[in-house]
């Protein structure tokens, strides 16, 4: 077989490894694509080793999307939006299609981006303006408010309006970035309500996105609006006037809300009339409100009234984002009782999906309580900033409940995440009596907090703390001296034949038994949804208690008054507000060190992919996805090199996130492949070329996440079912390699399982192979020749590097010409 009769199409990560790395060849030839996505060909080929079959050379080239998401550093500002970016992620994680459960993630990606307008314009408009700039004495204490001294209070309610006009642009802006082609071809409108990876209109973002961001933006602006009308009542309280134009926000927010829950698509709604009819609302309370506040007193020196309407939008967003997350646990149990959903709940609990097909609920609770973090840590540090914040009818800077109850929350879940991150760890590399230790130091480090506070002597505290950093070391210690389990032992001198206590084999152990954890991750992910979720419905049920009770409304009760001026309060709206603005200011580093790093650069490229992938269906305000623009060029050179350079052998190696990408592709191919060419002749593939390509495609993923990782957290996308499907197609021409060592990748195990077999790349270089899983020794030896170099821990990388590999691609590429002489011999 001669080299250029095979070609492997190499596809990265996530960490947009550069082609050089990918294909071993510091200087190799651009062959196809642009600048952002980049197809790029070693100049010597790539061969086997001698070894049971003859030599075989093959063609190797690079895809390198990595540019999608890491390239720009103007990309990074998008880390501060990831509560968008996650409550996306949850629409993909529903077991099926799910209008209702649909719709309410998409109100509650709505009530999100309000709670985001709505804090800017509390801590501009309420604390800076309201009740500093407008006193003597708050700008006294902070001079470099001196310079509003003299102004009318209209002039700086129309400066207050400045931060959330500059958010709602940006919201704007944001939205209407795609970084996609535009769409080839008459297949533009999804062929499922909610999608499929093989249809080519979804790797174009969905067509409903448009008139989901313009309806984020027109209940953005209603919201600012709504609060300028309720300063208004300031002036106004009992006029007619005042309620009239918050009536008038309210028929504009019920519109946008219309749209949002309806998601009509873009062709047969106008979404303009909306958007700038709240962009007129917005202007018109805002000239109201400064017209008629244009004179309130600036002069004076105690505490002032706070401005109409901001405590009850707080609240009500509050209470919102509760029930919207109550209401999508009901709807997420529907769906897991149909029959979609028992379907998915009832294969090998290898596949099974994640939270117990409550994945999407568990996103939600995550997205939401990062937001909701946000909003409470950064209007309590604001306040910190200028004065001392306190419940209304408390001396200092009145900040709304609900912004004291969400930063005093955060600091409780900061506190108990840190308390139970540490045994969840242990747990999940399988270390039981170590769990059991650190989970006793964490009831004892809990107790001393709340010792802290009690009216209790001080040596209790102390006991208690003491107790606890005994229990923590001797959990530490049990981890570190933790034996290897039978298993483990076993492979290992099933792998590396010799004496069991030999140099290296501990640290072989120590990589596998932490590579093991993958299989858990989701149970952090879980601890602090769980959290945070808990938290959510606390602070929403005290928000619906205050709106219910008349005399709570413009005040909190006594009682969480009293709670809220306490010490303990304090101490955990100061933890939280830390904690959030760590956050931030973690968020806008990366963003400003991406000018000057590349490394950053890479950093903010894998949690871009990884948030980034899925086309916007929840929240239309997220990065721009870029799945759909691999995908489909992916797709493309496949059927370029198959069907125009009449390649016998195409073989997609797909690496981490690459795997699913080749997956993406596949799923693409397959479905252009059964549909027939429309009657204008206008598509993406014609259906003859794609039949060809399909035939002469190979794959081999590794270091792939597709088994424990994306087919149960998306089970109706990437679930059993699907890669089943997949396997069925391909046979024998798509396999699969993992180390036990990799904490990322593992194996794909949707063919049947067989004995466990050597497959040899040389005397000394040989895998395992498992059906079509083939396990790679990591390292590949322990006991070198003098004469050869030692061999390194890959994990998750460098999979090129091992022999092994290069045998595996062959396979699969002499698996793809046996197919095709097969059919070409039955075919007369």
């Amino acid at each position: 077989m001669r080299p250029e009769d095979v070609v492997e199409l190499r596809v990265h990560g996530v960490s947009g490894t550069p082609p050089e790395h990918v294909l071993g060849d510091p200087f190799p030839t651009a062959v196809a694509g642009d600048d952002v996505a980049r197809f790029l060909r070693a100049a010597k080929p790539a061969r086997t080793l001698p070894g049971e079959h003859p030599v075989r050379e093959r063609l190797v080239e690079a895809f390198h999307w990595g540019r999608f998401t890491a390239g720009g550093a103007s990309r990074a500002l998008w880390l501060l939006l990831v509560p968008f970016a996650i409550l996306n992620l949850a629409r993909y994680a529903l077991l099926g299609p799910g209008r209702f459960a649909e719709a309410v993630l998409r109100l509650l990606g709505l009530v999100l981006t309000c709670m985001f307008v709505t804090t800017t314009a509390y801590v501009s408009l309420e604390l800076l303006v309201r009740q500093c700039a407008a006193t003597a004495a708050c700008r006294a204490a902070n001079p470099w408010l001196g310079a509003f001294a003299g102004w009318p209070f209209g002039a700086m309610l129309l400066v207050g309006m400045v931060p959330p006009v500059l958010v709602i642009a940006v919201l704007w802006w944001f939205g209407r970035q795609t970084f996609l082609y535009e769409p080839r071809g008459s297949y533009h409108r999804w062929e499922t309500h909610a999608g499929s990876l093989g249809d080519y209109a979804f790797w174009h973002t969905s067509p409903r996105t448009p008139v989901l961001r313009d309806a984020h933006v027109a209940a953005a602006c209603a919201v600012v609006g709504v609060l300028y009308a309720g300063a208004l009542r300031t002036a106004l309280p009992d006029g007619v006037l005042s309620w009239s134009v918050i009536g008038v926000g309210g028929v504009v927010l019920a519109w946008a809300v219309a749209r949002v829950a309806l998601a009509p698509d873009r062709r047969e709604v106008d979404s303009r009339a909306l958007k700038w009819a709240s962009v007129a609302y917005l202007l018109v309370a805002a000239g109201l409100a400064t017209a008629f506040l244009w004179r309130q007193p600036t002069g004076g020196t105690g505490a002032v009234t706070p401005l109409a309407g901001f405590e009850a939008v707080t609240n009500v967003l509050a209470v919102l984002a509760m029930a919207l997350l109550v209401v999508l646990l009901g709807a997420c149990a529907r769906l897991r009782r149909g029959a979609r959903g028992r379907a998915l709940m009832a294969v090998d609990a290898r596949f099974r999906p994640l939270w117990h097909g409550y994945g999407a609920v568990v996103v939600a609770a995550v997205a939401t309580t990062v937001a909701v973090g946000f909003s409470g840590g950064f209007a309590y540090r604001v306040v910190e900033w200028v004065g001392d914040p306190a419940p209304a009818g408390r001396p200092g800077l009145v900040l709304s409940t609900s912004y004291l109850v969400g930063a005093g929350l955060w600091g409780v879940l900061a506190v108990a995440f840190a308390l139970v991150v540490v045994p969840v760890a242990a747990a999940m590399v399988r270390q039981a009596s170590t769990a059991l230790l650190l989970a006793a130091g964490s009831l004892a480090a809990a107790a001393g907090v709340v010792l802290r506070w009690a009216p209790v002597p001080g040596w209790a505290f102390w006991v208690s703390l003491t107790a606890s950093g005994v229990l923590y070391a001797l959990g530490l210690a049990s981890w570190v001296r933790h034996p290897v389990g039978a298993a483990v032992r076993e492979s290992l001198l099933g792998d590396y034949p010799g004496r069991p206590d030999r140099p290296g084999l501990g640290k072989v152990a120590l990589g596998r038994r932490v590579a093991s954890a993958k299989y858990r991750y989701h149970w952090l992910l879980g601890a602090l949804a769980l959290l945070g979720g808990v938290l959510v419905v606390a602070a929403g049920g005290i928000a619906l208690a205050r709106l219910a009770h008349p005399d709570w409304r413009a005040a909190p009760p006594p009682g969480l008054a009293a709670w809220l001026s306490s010490r303990p309060a304090e101490d955990l709206g100061a933890l939280g507000s830390l904690v959030v603005s760590g956050l931030v200011l973690l968020l806008l580093l990366l963003g400003v060190r991406t000018w000057q790093s590349g490394k950053m650069r890479t950093v903010v490229g894998v949690v871009w992919d990884l948030v980034a992938f899925w086309p916007r269906g929840a929240h239309p305000i997220c990065p721009p996805p870029y799945g759909g623009r691999a995908t489909i060029e992916l797709t493309s050179r496949a059927v370029r090199l198959a069907v125009h350079h009449d390649v016998g052998a195409v073989v997609l190696s797909g690496h981490s996130q690459g795997s699913v990408v080749c997956f993406a592709a596949l799923s693409l191919l397959r479905r252009e492949a059964e549909r027939p060419d429309p009657a204008d002749g206008e598509r993406y593939v014609r259906q003859a070329d794609a039949r060809r390509a399909l035939d002469r495609v190979g794959l081999v993923t590794y270091g792939s996440q597709l088994q424990w990782a994306y087919s149960r957290m998306f089970p109706h996308y990437l679930g059993h079912a699907r890669l089943a499907d997949l396997h069925r197609e391909l046979g024998d021409r798509w396999w699969n390699v993992h180390r036990l060592t990799d904490p990322l990748g593992g194996p794909v195990q949707v063919w049947p399982e067989g004995p466990e077999e050597p497959l040899r790349a040389g005397p000394k270089l040989w895998g395992v192979k498992c059906g079509n899983d083939v396990r790679l020794r990591d390292p590949e030896f322990l006991d070198p020749d003098p004469d050869m170099v030692a061999s390194p821990m890959r994990g998750h990388g460098d999979y090129y590097r091992d022999p092994v590999f290069d045998e595996v691609v062959a396979r699969v590429a002499q698996a793809v010409s046996d197919a095709e002489f097969a059919r070409v011999t039955a075919g007369p």
